[in-house]
């Protein structure tokens, strides 16, 4: 029987490439690597959205202890209420504690607000970062004002509140700064707000709305300014810096854009070795887990 050249051709072309695909199979994972969390750093929301610094002016003169006179406990418990601390600097789901470090005394006193930020790696500390820093100066015998400053990795250069004439006798939290129960302790934290889920900027901009429509007490407006206070900048702690922040920054430090831009390149890889992982399809919203192999 007489066979077709062009058919044996044909078969034997089809049998190699067979071959081929096998030989590449073995040589792989035998499971495919999957598009895991691509837009997670990519679209970390700004630090700057998680602690609103005009409202905290106003919190700060308008709550007062049932006691009526304020302490350092209070002050910590203020700090990380619900309807102000919204941070997630790791980006981990959980609300960052935001602690506390006194400074100065007498006519101007202040402290530093900062926390600290998680290290994915074993072994390396966590770093701290700064938040904001309040400075309450005497003006007068009876009156003193109130200054709120971000810090600039975080806001920019124009995120500074100041408001000045105020009677200390009308406001709790100028006469706790001037007296000297403020200047009896170092720096401090309270551990018991860990584990606080963050919400949505829209609800977090609810629960503050919502509070201000109770309030009673209506604390002055504050000016805000592109520079900080004079008060800000000559008695201001120290300014903490964590290099990995993953949240938005509006002025990153060199430092700070480098690890982010690596963050970012990360994720839009596209392609992680996991044992596990969770893919979302981003426009249906839903959700599927995979396997495949290797380290993270």
């Amino acid at each position: 029987m007489q066979i077709n050249l062009k058919f044996l051709k044909g078969i034997t072309a089809l049998l190699a490439i067979g071959v081929l695909g096998v030989c590449i199979s073995c040589g792989s994972d035998s499971e495919p690597r999957v598009n895991v969390n691509i837009n997670v750093d990519k679209n970390a929301p700004d630090a700057a959205d998680g602690f609103d610094l005009e409202q905290f002016h106003r919190l700060l003169l308008e709550e007062k202890p049932e006691s009526g006179e304020w302490d350092a406990k209070f002050l910590a418990d203020l700090v990380n209420r619900e309807d102000i601390n919204n941070l997630d600097l790791d980006q981990n789901g959980e609300v960052d504690v935001i602690r506390i470090e006194p400074f100065g005394g007498g006519d101007s006193a202040g402290f530093e607000l900062y926390t600290k930020v998680k290290s994915e790696e074993a072994g390396v500390e966590d770093q701290e970062q700064t938040i904001a820093t309040v400075v309450v100066e005497k003006e007068s015998d009876n009156t003193a004002s109130l200054a709120v400053s971000g810090n600039e990795q975080l806001y920019g250069n124009n995120c500074h509140y100041h408001h000045g004439g105020m009677g200390m006798g009308s406001y709790f939290f100028l006469a706790y700064m001037m007296s000297p129960r403020f200047g009896g302790y170092g720096g401090y934290g309270y551990g018991g707000y860990g584990g606080r889920r963050t919400v949505s900027k829209t609800t977090y901009n609810k629960n503050m709305q919502t509070r201000n429509a109770a309030s009673t007490n209506k604390a002055p407006s504050a000016t805000r300014s592109a520079t900080a206070p004079s008060s800000v900048k000559n008695s201001a702690a120290k300014t903490r810096t964590a290099s990995n922040v993953k949240a938005g920054l509006k002025k990153p430090t060199s430092t700070q854009r480098k690890f982010q831009t690596q963050q970012k390149a990360k994720a839009a890889s596209g392609f992680a070795k996991k044992k596990t992982g969770t893919t979302k399809n981003t426009s249906t919203g839903r959700t599927s887990t995979s396997r495949s192999r290797g380290g993270k």
